[in-house]
């Protein structure tokens, strides 16, 4: 059995696109670690589409077929069930490996006891707070400007289930029914993303799990006071992050990390769709998006 089992999420309603751009950046880089390549086929029934089994011809893996419901992080702890590892690395659908020997680099903290979890991005980003603030802003607004903002909302999400949750999270909240506060952290929240992160299955099998099949309870899993990074923290260990050259980060130093929303993410060890986001927006919406993050400590480019 191979130490490591490398676990990438392959969503069919996703199209080819980024699975091929996956493997292009896995093919291209060394990864420093032994490893098996575990493929999360969310989606696909009992067959794999040709053009997917093309792509994948050359590239061995195992693979774990799964319905597509709910969010990443729960089938990462069905893979970790289903396989036999010792450590386990996720990467979401997104992803594109940017640098040589990335495995061995998220590998190497793990040797310490001291270490549960790294990953190549986190945040400090608090949900409590920037809904807090959202409502602040909203609050001073005339009536109808401030129905319309709430509306646009709920149009901005893409999915039917989405624009339902959002307006659920509206109508609870109205009444009383729901507050942030009560289940995430104010800033600065630490969290590891989770995205090419990385842990032991004996730490991951500590892991309390709740069912996910509402966006904000993949939120509150991934940043809640109860979530993953949070869970880790009560178990006395840290979580850290690693750049593109091996260094490691402790939760105090990440914004230092230059990885995500800070500066260029010019230390960036994996890529991913957030992290395209910050490249591809202007000035004014990188300055936003890092200090949502980072707060105080934003250094967009």
């Amino acid at each position: 059995m191979r130490d490591v089992g490398v676990v990438h999420l392959v969503r069919r309603a996703n199209g080819t696109a980024p699975l091929e751009r996956f493997l292009q950046s896995y093919r291209a880089h060394s990864t420093g670690a032994d490893h098996e390549l575990l493929l999360i086929l969310k989606g696909f029934g009992g067959r794999l589409p040709a053009e997917y089994a093309s792509l994948l011809a050359n590239t061995p893996h195992r693979t774990l077929a799964l319905p597509d419901r709910g969010f990443d992080l729960e089938p990462y702890f069905t893979a970790v069930a289903h396989f036999e590892h010792r450590y386990f690395c996720f990467f979401n659908s997104f992803s594109r490996i940017l640098e040589p020997d990335w495995l061995a680099k998220l590998r190497a903290p793990l040797a310490s006891r001291s270490v549960g979890l790294v990953s190549a991005t986190a945040s400090y980003q608090s949900f409590a707070a920037g809904h807090a603030a959202r409502e602040r802003e909203l609050t001073a607004m005339p009536l109808a400007a401030r129905l319309r903002a709430r509306l646009r909302h709920i149009a901005g999400e893409t999915t039917f289930s989405g624009r339902t949750q959002r307006a659920a999270a509206w109508l609870l909240g109205a009444a009383g029914l729901w507050d942030p506060a009560r289940y995430f952290p104010p800033f600065p929240n630490y969290h590891v993303r989770t995205n090419a992160f990385m842990a032991s299955r004996d730490v991951l099998a500590g892991i309390r799990l709740r069912p996910v099949r509402f966006k904000l309870s993949a939120f509150a899993l991934e940043s809640g006071k109860d979530g993953l990074t949070a869970q880790v923290a009560r178990a006395g260990l840290a979580a850290l992050v690693v750049d593109r050259d091996g260094a490691t980060f402790d939760k105090e130093r990440w914004h230092l990390s230059d990885t995500f929303r800070q500066s260029r993410q010019q230390a960036l060890l994996v890529a991913d769709n957030q992290t395209d986001a910050y490249d591809q927006a202007d000035a004014a919406g990188r300055a936003g998006l890092s200090r949502l993050a980072w707060g105080e400590f934003a250094r967009p480019a």
